[in-house]
């Protein structure tokens, strides 16, 4: 069988037409389509995510299930419906899990809690008690793509708005614009002591705007909200996803290179091991100042959503610190210190991500774990043409990953015997 394949989709509705997933198929079937991916994020980019279908051209079943905007608990239990979906799916014997950037935390957290229960979670000291769960169905094994650390909500928060309601008023001390600090538009470049300011003052900020929630949940009790259940919560200068995080994203020589050397793909296939250096661009957020650049959540959403830390919060090139990983449930690098099944930890030269991945496989308790990084691959697997010494140098960065990926799902005995 020759691989790139034809292939061919289907969509479905689960759990009351409340769960979309979306199965690709090659339509030549082979060995390879014992085996089903379940992709997952909370966007509905996933359905159609281009390494979903590159996979599914190797040979594979693949399927895309978008969260969306639930609870968490909500979350878990669909991920469990999916599993028990592709597994009674015709043809497959093993389901495995791959979860993109933010998916990648979710789907660390679900294969822990299957395989260990509630354990860790349930005996901590939290301001929303961790959820009750059945029991979940595990995979039977994991794909992190790019995954994150778990905490991006926390990293786009603004210590330099002085007050989270109004993005109007700044403190010149902490503000990442201000050229006294290290700001020059495209040439970004913080001092290390003003990282470290920044951030034991974004971790105090963080604290009194959940002490501030906790006040107004009370208020709710008491009949005094403006609600009696939930409330928005709008923090200004704070927007979410990876274009508004402070700090790195102005000056990419943070979180920006592999703290040793690890195994770079190639567009041709080929594999070096080095220190691996982002080739991501320079990017500044929206400022707090515009709506736009806030982020738009509720009270109950931000409670649930808490974070601890063990000491002084900070980061540097290479390394993320000062955060309880064991308390927080999409930590990747907490839960796999509880998955067994074979990991396979991808991270691509684009972003800032691939940071997490290196971090991630470190504390990998499986005995099978394999950490691989994309070169030329932002993290979508769009193609970095800054980088590019050539035009269509790093062409499709998902379809070489795919192939790599195809040769690790089909090593004799992982997943199945007698499969090429």
């Amino acid at each position: 069988m020759k691989y790139p394949t034809e292939i061919t989709s289907e969509f479905y509705m689960i759990e009351d037409m409340v769960l979309p997933i979306s199965v690709h198929l090659p339509k030549v079937k082979t060995r390879r389509s014992e085996i089903a991916i379940i992709a997952t994020h909370s966007g509905e980019y996933i359905m159609n995510f281009s390494p979903v279908r590159e996979l599914a051209k190797q040979g594979f079943v693949t399927a895309g299930m978008p969260l969306g905007r639930r609870s968490y608990k909500e979350n878990m239990l669909a991920i469990d419906k999916y599993v028990r979906f592709m597994r009674s799916y015709p043809g497959i014997k093993k389901v495995i899990l791959f979860g993109h950037s933010q998916g990648g935390c979710f789907t660390s957290s679900y294969q822990y809690l299957a395989e260990n229960g509630t354990g860790r979670f349930a005996a901590t000291n939290r301001i929303v008690p961790f959820p009750e769960f059945p029991d979940l169905m595990p995979a039977d094994g994991l794909m992190l793509i790019d995954a994150n650390h778990g905490i991006m909500d926390f990293l786009g928060i603004d210590p330099s708005v002085k007050d989270f309601r109004s993005g109007m008023e700044r403190i010149p001390e902490l503000d990442p614009f201000n050229p006294d600090n290290g700001y020059a538009p495209g040439a970004t470049h913080y001092d290390r002591e003003f990282v470290r300011r920044f951030n034991i003052a974004k971790v105090k900020y963080y604290k009194e705007i959940l002490a501030w929630c906790q006040q107004r949940k009370e208020d709710m009790r008491l009949g005094k909200g403006n609600f009696i259940d939930n409330d928005v919560l709008v923090l200004a200068g704070s927007g979410q996803n990876h274009a508004f995080n402070k700090l790195y994203i102005q000056d990419n020589t943070l979180l920006g290179h592999t703290r040793s050397e690890r195994p770079l793909l190639h567009p041709d296939g080929s594999v070096t091991n080095e220190i691996i250096y982002t080739c991501r661009e320079r990017n500044d957020p929206i400022r707090s100042q515009y709506y736009s650049g806030a982020w738009v959540t509720t009270i109950d959403a931000f409670l649930d959503g808490e974070l601890q830390f063990d000491g002084e919060f900070n980061f540097n090139e290479c390394d993320l610190w000062g955060l309880d990983q064991n308390f927080n449930r999409l930590s990747t690098r907490a839960n796999v210190r509880g998955i067994h099944v074979p990991l396979l930890c991808q991270g691509n030269q684009g972003n800032h991500e691939f940071v997490n991945i290196d971090l991630t496989y470190d504390e990998a308790a499986s005995e099978d774990k394999t950490i691989i990084m994309v070169e030329g691959s932002g993290h979508g697997f769009e193609e970095m043409t800054n980088y590019e010494k050539f035009p269509g140098q790093f062409a499709n960065p998902a379809a070489y990953f795919a192939a790599y990926a195809a040769g690790w799902l089909t090593k004799p005995g992982r997943f199945l015997d007698d499969i090429e």
